[in-house]
């Protein structure tokens, strides 16, 4: 096997044997073993030229003194910046000419103590070609200091169409984000103005169902009414809080919670959802200490698995709502029987917004906000929510609060 450029160890050097026979009185025999040598390194130093010249990188070398240029540079040179090897090698002053002027003072200060100290470096910057247009390059060189002696070697390759990639990512990117920004601005605005009439709206339908001479027909049409208006509602009232999540702006309630009377409660409130569907509703409950936190956004967390269980429960399915007590933290699981979660949707569940596949094209009712806000809840409490699923068995969540 031949090392890279095809250059061979033996190829480039007299090898012990030859300098033990090395002839001292024959002239003739002298002058052949010393052709033969001059031509083997005369072939090396071809082989050499030919690989560096077709690299796709400049190579270059100097004395690495900090006002001095370099002594050599490969062909390459010219194709990256536009400038000739013979005019990096005459002119020391040609790399500050051409540093783009937002560089400059820092590549030239951080070379230069490189070439004082010695060392290597590892440098990117722009240089302004001779047209005028701009260049990225990575800079990789190394100076050796031996007392009074000193060299540099290194290379410099082209990186334009990487670091423009990286810039148009980071533009895309920022863009995202203020697009981002103004959708939250927007759906903050747009909540607070609809909270206004719907309670407006409430209102009145609460005066007009104390009229005692509405039939039963018109009653029965204004709790209806009045039931979608609370739904939207509680629309309006999570897209204010999602947006206050993102706002930073998350405003939790310090008191004494009972997690074991909120899982009673949010059971109770779902057991009539559950009979409706035959669906077997089962709680066990350990033994728990009282935590610090905001009792109404915990309630609202198990509401919302609690009902979600139920609602991804085909009939005659099952659910069970459990507590313990583990070392330092407490866990509230929901498990059900449900129709389960495909796994590449899990890493998304708690993106606002998303539903899974079949919830969409199950026609099931939700916003895609419920879980963003639970994690909000949670993760302001100082908790974690874990969540493991098997697409036709059925999902388990689990809430870590600190105990």
């Amino acid at each position: 096997m031949r090392p890279l450029g095809g250059v061979n160890a033996d190829e480039l050097c007299v090898t012990w044997p030859e300098l033990q026979h090395l002839p001292t009185t024959d002239p003739e025999e002298y002058a052949t073993w010393f052709a033969s040598v001059e031509g083997k390194l005369l072939e090396a130093e071809e082989r050499y030229r030919v690989l560096v010249e077709t690299l796709p990188l400049a190579t270059y070398t100097g004395d690495g003194a900090p006002d001095t240029g370099p002594s050599w540079v490969s062909p390459q040179i010219e194709t990256i910046t536009s400038y000739s090897p013979a005019e990096w090698t005459s002119n020391p002053e040609l790399l500050g000419e051409v540093l783009h002027p937002d560089d400059k003072e820092t590549v030239l200060a951080a070379m230069k103590r490189v070439a004082e100290s010695g060392g290597s470096r590892e440098l990117e910057y722009r240089m302004v070609r001779r047209d005028g247009s701009i260049v990225w390059v990575q800079d990789s060189g190394v100076i050796v200091v031996d007392g009074a002696r000193r060299h540099s070697r290194g290379f410099i390759i082209d990186v334009t169409a990487r670091r423009e990639a990286e810039l148009e990512l980071e533009r895309q990117n920022h863009q995202l984000r203020q697009l981002d920004r103004l959708k939250d601005e927007f759906v903050a605005l747009v909540s607070h103005e609809l909270r206004t009439p719907l309670t407006s709206i409430r209102g009145y339908l609460e005066l007009i169902g104390e009229d005692t001479n509405l039939t039963e027909e018109q009653a029965r049409f204004l709790e209806t009414i009045d039931r979608n208006a609370q739904r939207l509602e509680r629309v309006v009232g999570d897209l204010l809080f999602v947006a206050q999540v993102e706002a930073g702006k998350l405003s939790l309630e310090d008191g004494a919670v009972d997690l074991n009377a909120i899982v009673d409660e949010a059971v109770h409130a779902a057991e009539p959802s559950a009979r409706a569907k035959s669906i077997e509703l089962t709680v066990a409950l350990g033994e728990l200490p009282e935590i610090r936190g905001d009792r109404a956004r915990l309630a609202q967390v198990l509401d919302n698995f609690v009902s979600n269980a139920i609602k991804f429960t085909p009939t005659g399915g099952g659910v069970t709502v459990a507590t313990r007590l583990r070392t330092g933290e407490i866990e509230i699981v929901v498990s059900d029987t449900g129709m389960g979660i495909p796994a590449h949707e899990l890493p998304l569940l708690f993106q606002r917004f998303f539903r899974t596949e079949r919830a969409t094209a199950g026609a099931i009712p939700g916003t895609g906000l419920g879980l963003a806000i639970a994690k909000a809840i949670v993760t302001g409490h100082g908790g974690r929510i874990r969540v493991a699923s098997e697409e036709g068995a059925g999902t388990t969540f689990r809430v870590i609060l600190p105990g």
